[in-house]
């Protein structure tokens, strides 16, 4: 069912509960995302489920599948929409882009790039640059809030864009708390402590911003009535 048409047949009834599907590389990624999305979504008719992978390289060769389940899922009328979120890594971003709105096509679903005039689509493809680590740098004062002891000011290289200094955001992020004489080394346990806090608003990092906006524009119409 392509998106448009199912968005357009829902306006005109009752309002169904959007099941929407955020698939992540790994378990840091879903802790940070779950609270964060739970915000983002709180007055929706939206219900929320963040799958994590072993990696990049295991999302990257289950997509199409669980794609095609998603898609099968639409036909039988589940109103089912999509978010892919990778790292960028060192790969190609816009390469990268292509080839998971080709996977959304090819599943028979709608990439946003290919949405209608009234703006509706079914999946979400979105890049973390460089990783999911630049989004804490945006937003220091989450990062303060669950660590106390890091350092007031954040490193100089991130405090412009945090999306733009060369090399991996995690590698730099560890060194900023073990510098602050902070020991954890854990992702996940970073995701659990620093997504809570995280501002839907205020972060820096713009592929951050984007990757929010997205979501809201895959979910707009799913806004609670008041």
């Amino acid at each position: 069912m392509k998106g448009s048409k199912g968005r357009r047949a829902q306006k005109a009834g009752a309002r169904p509960t959007v099941e929407l599907e955020v698939l992540v590389e790994e378990e840091s990624a879903s802790e940070a995302l779950k609270p964060l999305l739970a915000r983002v979504l709180e007055d929706s008719h939206v219900r929320l489920r963040v799958r994590r992978f072993q990696g990049k390289p295991d999302l990257l060769k289950k997509l199409p599948d669980r794609l095609r389940g998603y898609a099968a899922a639409r036909r039988r009328g589940s109103d089912v929409r999509v978010v892919v979120l990778l790292d960028r890594d060192n790969d190609d971003c816009a390469t990268l882009k292509k080839d998971l709105d080709r996977y959304a096509r090819q599943a028979g679903l709608t990439p946003r790039v290919d949405s209608d005039d009234a703006g509706c689509f079914d999946v979400l493809n979105r890049i973390a640059i460089r990783e999911l680590e630049s989004w804490y740098f945006g937003d220091w004062g989450a990062v303060r809030e669950a660590f106390p002891k890091v350092a007031r000011e954040v490193p100089r290289a991130y405090r412009d864009n945090p999306d733009l200094p060369a090399g991996k955001a995690s590698d730099a992020f560890e060194r900023a708390l073990s510098s602050s004489g902070v020991r954890i080394a854990s992702k996940p346990e970073w995701g659990r402590r620093i997504g809570p806090r995280l501002s839907v608003e205020k972060n820096r990092s713009p592929s951050f911003r984007t990757f929010l906006s997205g979501v809201r524009a895959l979910t707009a119409d799913a806004a609670r009535d008041r």
